[in-house]
Formats: C-alpha cells, sequence, structure tokens
C-alpha cells in the first residue's frame, strides 16, 4: 500500500521500469509454499536482503530484481523512491553484464503449475465490485489526516465476490414497485464484517463474527422498465473488537479496540433476462476505530470518518484479483 502511493508513482521508477517484467504476487504462500513457483520465489528471495532470516519474521516481502531462471540482479524492500530507483538500476547493470547463455531460462520449471489459485474461483456469472476505501474529509482543524504526506491522501482497492445464486438474493422476489427484501445473511455477513474494515493505509483482518453487533441491507424496488428492475438500497452496520495488536514501534502488543460504525445508501439494476446486475453503487460512510499490526494507525486511533465505494468492476483480467478476506467466504 505504501509502496504503490510512495514509490511506483515516481516518475524514474517508472522510466527505470520500462526494461522490467513487472509481476506481483501474495507472499505469504510464496515463502513457504512447496509447489514450483513458491520454490522458485524462494530460491530468489534467499539470494535478497531477508536472506536467512528468521527473528523478528520470517517474511521475504520486497521487490525482486532476477532472471527468468531465478538469478539474483538485486532486491531490496523499501518505500523511499530515490532507495528503489538505485537498485532498479544495479539490476540493470547486473543484467547487462550477462552473457546471453546467462540470460536464458535454464531447464527447469516451465512455467505451468497444478496448484489451483483463489483467481480460478473467479464468480464469472456472478456479481463482482471493486471496493474502494478512503478517509474522509475530518471536522474542525484536523483537517483529511494527521499529517501532510501520502496519508493524507490514502486509499485502497479490494474486491466482494457473490456468486450467482448469492447475487440473486438482493433483489425482491416480486418485481413490483415498492417491494422489499433483506440481503440474506451470508451475503450480509460477507458486505460488512469482511469488507467494512480499516485497509485505507494498509492491510488488516476481517471483523470476526462475533463483534458483529448489527447489520442490515434492505433493498427496494424502486422503478420496473421493461427488464431492468432498478433497486434502492439501505442499511447499517456496526461491528467492534476488542484485541491485542503490535501497532507500535517497538513491536510490543497493545490492547484496543478497533470498529466501524455506519450507514449504507445505494442504488442497483438487475436484468431479469440475464439475471445479472448491469449498475450497482453503494456507499458506505460512518466511522472507524483502533488499529491492528499491518494497516499504519499506529498514531491515528481515535474515532475519524471513513467511506466505501461499491461498484461494479469490469471483466477485464486485473480485476479478478482474488478478495483480501476470501478465506472467510467458505467456497
Amino acid at each position: 500500500m505504501t509502496a504503490r502511493r510512495a514509490v511506483f508513482p515516481d516518475a524514474k521508477v517508472r522510466a527505470l521500469l520500462q526494461r522490467f517484467v513487472p509481476a506481483a504476487d501474495e507472499v505469504g504462500r510464496l515463502q513457504r509454499g512447496k509447489d514450483p513457483e513458491s520454490l522458485l520465489f524462494q530460491k530468489v528471495a534467499e539470494q535478497g536482503h531477508y536472506a536467512g532470516r528468521s527473528v523478528p519474521t520470517s517474511t521475504r516481502q520486497g521487490l525482486y530484481a532476477t532472471t527468468a531462471d531465478g538469478r539474483m540482479l538485486a532486491s531490496i524492500n523499501h518505500n523511499d523512491p530515490a532507495r528503489v530507483a538505485a537498485m532498479l538500476e544495479k539490476a540493470l547493470a547486473a543484467w547487462d553484464a550477462l552473457t546471453e547463455a546467462e540470460r536464458a531460462t535454464q531447464a527447469g520449471w516451465d512455467g505451468t503449475t497444478d496448484r489451483q489459485r483463489l483467481e480460478g474461483r473467479y464468480p464469472q456469472d456472478g456479481l463482482v465490485l471493486r471496493v474502494t476505501t478512503r478517509d474522509l474529509e475530518r471536522p474542525g482543524a484536523a483537517g483529511a489526516a494527521p499529517r501532510d504526506d501520502w496519508r493524507s491522501k490514502a486509499w485502497n482497492l479490494d474486491y466482494l465476490w457473490f456468486r450467482s445464486e448469492e447475487a440473486a438474493t438482493f433483489v425482491p422476489e416480486k418485481r413490483a414497485l415498492g417491494a422489499t427484501r433483506t440481503l440474506a445473511p451470508a451475503a450480509l455477513d460477507r458486505l460488512t464484517r469482511v469488507q467494512l474494515v480499516d485497509n485505507v493505509r494498509g492491510q488488516t483482518y476481517p471483523a470476526p463474527k462475533e463483534s458483529l453487533e448489527r447489520a442490515r441491507l434492505t433493498t427496494t424496488v424502486a422503478s420496473v422498465k421493461g427488464t431492468r428492475v432498478t433497486l434502492a438500497l439501505e442499511g447499517e452496520a456496526r461491528w467492534e473488537q476488542s484485541g491485542s495488536w503490535s501497532i507500535g514501534d517497538n513491536g510490543a502488543a497493545t490492547a484496543t479496540k478497533r470498529g466501524f460504525e455506519g450507514r449504507l445508501l445505494g442504488s442497483a439494476t438487475w436484468d431479469t433476462k440475464t439475471n445479472r446486475f448491469v449498475a450497482f453503487e453503494l456507499l458506505a460512510v460512518g466511522t472507524r476505530w483502533g488499529a491492528t499490526q499491518y494497516n499504519g494507525r499506529h498514531d491515528d486511533l481515535a474515532p475519524q470518518p471513513i467511506g466505501y465505494l461499491f461498484e461494479l468492476a469490469s471483466d477485464a483480467p486485473h480485476e479478478h484479483v482474488a478478495p483480501a478476506g476470501f478465506w472467510e467466504y467458505g467456497w
């Protein structure tokens, strides 16, 4: 999150990246897995900046420049664009020094894997929503954020998936003006406690089931025109969790509470011919508080306004990214 905001918009970094083939993946599986792609990553990572590290953690996250068969060129884990640019220049110099034979892919893994990736569960005929999260303007002199840096304009992106049968539960069974329906518990659970979390500055966890104090989304038929049924969406949610997280610089766990409370408003259009949504826009606006280890709120724990925009994603491959909280789906 921080690197995306601070590093990759940098003009020099972007220019240097023209000579690379960028790729991104979730490091958790790669650094522990035994499948071919994980083993290739481990080969690369153990030549890089965290080689052999086990304390304080075993993470291997970062930026790695490598040949196709895992020959290390350079690596770094930093959010300073100047230092990242220097790493890229070092990698390019190392690449230029290689012979053609050294640049070629060696015999070994051919790029195929029998491991099923989460993207393979993309609900092609269901409802896929792009979820944008950002801080909202704060009242009084506090402004948008406590510091005048990237955090004042921070935002994050996630996706929310529903299978076709789950998407249909948004629509009242009676397609008549004024007909209503309350969203089914399983779909509502995913929309609220899995998505309405504070990931604006980094990553965090879904709220546990027992933390959900109230949640509701009611859909009302606002108009019917041919095969198009337009729905008004309205609801609310509140959750709060007590816990202990390492949210400071010293690594010590701090007992605190985190949570969200707010309202949901929006509209959506369902096509009865295709049994799919052709339009969907939902806003969740409210207050968040607290912090977890990796969401960057160690100095910003007090209740402050936050907003979420749910809108139809395109079917482009880059929007097939699995939701961050997918393990809560039960699929």
